[in-house]
């Protein structure tokens, strides 16, 4: 894989979706800030997912502005 790749990749609705989940104190590397930038400026989408409810809510959030 690509170094510094999101932990799960989806296709939504046309859009490129890249979902980090961190846990506790875990914090992104430096290469998954760059695959981050990669991602935006491409025009997808990256979040970092903390807790289940945060992502879902986000979700709920993200696919009704698609």
């Amino acid at each position: 894989g690509t170094k510094g790749s999101a932990d799960l990749s989806a296709t939504i609705k046309g859009r490129s979706v890249k979902i980090e989940i961190k846990w506790g104190k875990d914090r992104q590397s430096q290469e998954q800030k760059a695959y981050q930038e990669q991602i935006e400026s491409a025009g997808g989408i990256y979040y970092i997912a903390r807790t289940f409810d945060d992502f879902v809510e986000w979700y709920d959030q993200k696919i009704q502005n698609f």
